[in-house]
């Protein structure tokens, strides 16, 4: 992943409500959710919520699939673990008392 990709996804990620849809859709699974859940759990418009996945698929965070006549969404989570090793691939690459020291990096 490069820094512009990156870029993109914070951008969509950087808004509280955008982070709790895609928080929900990770709790889901592969199974995803209807926009019917998120609407109630997240006491939202369905224009708004509209608004917010359209973002978050254009980043490609979220992917749609029509299961008979509704939509449902699911994170993508191949994305989402890229963007976490992401954030941590130079501590990796470096000795580990240069590392950050909040542990989220393990070292031979």
């Amino acid at each position: 992943m490069q820094i512009k990709e990156s870029v993109k996804i914070f951008n969509a990620l950087s808004q509280e409500i955008r982070l709790s849809i895609v928080l929900e859709l990770v709790k889901a699974g592969k199974d995803g959710l209807c926009p019917c859940y998120l609407v109630e759990r997240l006491n939202l418009t369905n224009s708004n919520l509209s608004f917010h996945l359209k973002e978050l698929e254009n980043a490609e965070l979220v992917h749609s699939e029509k299961k008979g006549k509704f939509i449902h969404y699911r994170a993508n989570c191949a994305l989402l673990k890229e963007v976490g090793d992401f954030l941590i691939s130079d501590c990796l690459s470096i000795k580990e008392e240069k590392c950050c020291e909040i542990g989220c990096c393990e070292h031979d």
